[in-house]
């Protein structure tokens, strides 16, 4: 999506450990940090805090009440350089609306919560064989003890 030439805009910049989850020009964003919201423009002065697990709000027109979006983060850094605002953070889930991202949400936790259960149930038998292995060991012989 192209940005008219005389709206001022910056690169973001979303990176997880395991994937770049968003890069795109944007007008504005909001983000909360641990003393509450605030807000970044083109050409703001360059600054690093440390972010809160919840929702940034950015958009990539600013006349288009119609081009918010948003990302979940959980926790991180954001860095504001000239042209760029790049954040680190352990995972991010962009989307176009607040529903989009309750869904995606929704659907991540019951998968996470399928490998969880399948995790339980291996380490259940690990430890079942465990206990058999230990329990079936032969005598100490006398020359050891």
């Amino acid at each position: 999506m192209s940005m008219a030439s005389d709206q001022p805009s910056f690169r973001l910049l979303i990176l997880t450990p395991d994937r770049v989850a968003l890069d795109e020009r944007v007008t504005s964003m909001r983000f909360q940090q641990p003393d509450g919201w605030t807000g970044v423009l083109a050409h703001h002065t360059p600054y690093l805090t440390r972010l809160v697990d919840g929702v940034m709000v950015y958009r990539v027109t600013e006349n288009d009440p119609a081009d918010e979006r948003y990302v979940v983060l959980y926790g991180g850094t954001l860095q504001v350089k000239p042209d760029e605002v790049v954040v680190l953070t352990a995972a991010a889930e962009p989307g176009r609306s607040l529903q989009e991202l309750e869904e995606r949400l929704s659907e991540r936790r019951a998968e996470e919560s399928a490998l969880a259960f399948d995790a339980l149930l291996e380490f259940t038998k690990v430890r079942t064989a465990l206990v058999r292995a230990l329990t079936d060991l032969p005598e100490t012989p006398e020359a050891i003890q």
